[in-house]
Order: structure tokens, then sequence, then C-alpha cells
């Protein structure tokens, strides 16, 4: 049987209203632990069935939220300046079984393998697999690259090759090497918000962000043979001094070069103007002769500019649960629009 999760939660906040009231100031920091988690039991694939779900593990979450705003009135001319930013951090305490850890998202006998982890200790969840040292140039490099006892760390590399790192250190390049790459929540999320008024016209712009979160490109595998591919395929490794991030195409893959790392993982940064928004109402003197109360006419955008380093389709993706955080299997990028309109009230 499963039961409610049960959690405690510390907060300490500051609120301040200054100026009358034209300055606004909070800031809340907090704690909260979760225990019995509700979460998916991760169960052998041979079972056959789907995991159920069960109160698993403990959890720790804790942040800062920050808001912060301004509000004036000058003759005829009002605005109004507000933030705010939250500073997220999480860690898994004990994740309910007896080894301490698990994959939740593993693309099978596929080249890319397991992909996202849940691990004691560790932020929850986290990007996992194998961390690169740039794309073996010559037969030298290849050769080069050996441990301690003269042994190839890759014996099956050939130039054009990722470079895996051995970061257990024990003279061996394989699976043992996996840890964690990256993480699909961001450390900060924040938004801003400005307003004007000014003899019937009126604006408002709103900006939102994230910071210090990746994003796992899914789409960027390049084990498939038969797909299309995005424009970063021309930048593959197609002889010496041409790449030192992408490998070459080939079908025989003897390097796994396409096994799940940090090639695939990009920063997830982005700051947005999600919605902008300018209108003008008539004056009331303008409309009592025709017996309307309030006509306003607007303008209206969203996803109007988007600042990113992410070269993907769209840095703000919808998850379809916790595990799968920052994941962009080809989301459908969000569209684009601008609206023009009319408010009548009779």
């Amino acid at each position: 049987t499963i039961r409610w999760e049960e959690s405690e939660q510390t907060d300490l906040g500051i609120d301040l209203r200054l100026f009358d009231s034209r300055f606004t100031f909070g800031v809340d920091y907090y704690i909260k632990n979760t225990n019995g988690m509700l979460m998916n039991q991760p169960i052998p694939s041979y079972v056959g069935q789907s995991a159920p779900m069960s109160n698993l593990g403990k959890m720790r979450n804790w942040g800062v939220e920050f808001e912060i705003g301004w509000q004036q009135q000058v003759g005829d001319f009002h605005y109004s300046i507000n933030a705010n930013a939250s500073l997220l951090r999480n860690r898994l305490i004990d994740l309910g079984n007896a080894s301490g850890e698990t994959i939740y998202e593993n693309a099978g006998a596929s080249g890319l393998g397991a992909y996202v982890k849940g691990q004691n200790g560790e932020v929850w969840p986290f990007f996992y697999g194998m961390k690169t040292d740039g794309i073996f140039q010559n037969w030298n490099e290849v050769n080069s690259y050996v441990n301690d006892k003269g042994q190839l760390m890759q014996p099956a590399a050939q130039p054009g090759d990722v470079r895996f790192v051995d970061t257990n250190k024990d003279g061996v390049v394989n699976d043992d090497d996996r840890t964690k790459i990256g993480k699909g929540m961001p450390d900060w999320t924040y938004g801003i918000t400005l307003s004007a008024e000014w003899k019937g016209f009126d604006a408002n712009l709103f900006f939102q962000g994230t910071c210090g979160n990746n994003v796992f490109d899914f789409a960027m595998r390049g084990d498939i043979p038969a797909m299309n591919r995005p424009a970063w395929i021309l930048d593959r490794w197609i002889g010496e001094g041409t790449s030192n991030r992408i490998p070459r195409m080939t079908n025989a893959n003897p390097n796994q070069n396409w096994r799940s790392s940090d090639l695939y993982v990009k920063d997830g940064s982005f700051f947005r103007l999600k919605t902008a928004q300018i209108g003008y109402t008539l004056p009331a003197s303008v409309l009592r002769a025709i017996f309307i109360k309030n006509v306003r006419f607007f303008v209206a955008g969203e996803n109007l500019l988007t600042f990113t380093k992410y070269d993907g389709f769209d840095p703000e993706m919808v998850s379809g649960g916790y595990t799968t955080i920052g994941i962009d299997r080809g989301i459908y990028p969000q569209a684009r629009t601008i609206t023009v309109g009319a408010s009548i009230t009779f």
C-alpha cells in the first residue's frame, strides 16, 4: 500500500514596504525535508510490467526566493518595475533501495545507453554518462593515450573518434567511468515585469529566464544511421584539425562515440521576452456620445525575443516528469505570436 508523502519545512522571511509602499522587498529562505516520496519503483525490464508507485526515500530541498518592486506616479505618468528570483537546491538523501542509486532513463540496446540517474548524496536527478576530452586527430594521439602499463586506453579508437576520460583512474575506459555530467534543474529562475501608463497609453513587458541548467540534446544522437540531422553534422570531424568536438560519422562505430556523454549536454540557460503588450484607451469624453463605456485597442506578442547559447529549437521545454527535466527529444518550439485586437465595454 502507498501513503501520503510526509514533509517538514522551515521558512524564514522578511517583507518590507517603504516610501508609502512605492518600494517593496521580500526575501524568503526555506528548507524542506520530504520522507516517503511518491515515485515509480524501478523494477527489472524482464518483469514485463510497468513500475509500481511506492513511497521511496528521502529528499531535501532548500533555497532562497527574492522579490523587489518599485512603483511611482509622476504627473500623468505611472510606472512599475517588479522582479523576482528563486535559487533552488536539492539533494537525494536516501533513494530507498539497497544500492542507493538507480537509472531512470535508458535508451536500451542502442548506442546511447543510460543517461539519467539518481544517487544518494547527489542532486536529483542528474544526467549520467562519460566525460570527453576532445577528438583524436591522428594515429599518434590514439597510440599515445595509454595507462601506466603502456596499454591503449581505447584500443578500438581511430582518428576522428572521441577521447573519453578515465574518471575513476583505473587505467581502463569503460562503463565504470560514467559519472554526473549535468542536470536539467535550474539553479536560478527569474522574472521581470515592466508596466507603464500615460494619458490612455499603456505598455506591459514580461521577461523570464533560467540559469545554471543544462539540456540533454537527445536529438544529437549519431548512432542512428538513417535520420535527418541538424546543422551540427556539418561540423563533424573529416580530417585532422577539422573538429575537436563532433566525431567522424561511421556506421560501424567501434569506439562507441555516441554513448551517453557530455557531448549531448549543453547550456540551457536563457533570457526571454515572454509577453509584450501596448494599448491605447479612448478618452471617456469621446465615448459618451456613442454610449460606450470603454474602448481599448492593443497589440500583443508572445515569445518575441530569446537570448540563449542553446542551439536546439527551444531552451524552455515542458517535461513529462521530474526524471525527464531538461531532455530535448525534439520538442516543437513555442510559437512566436502577434495579436491585434480591441476590447469594447458597453
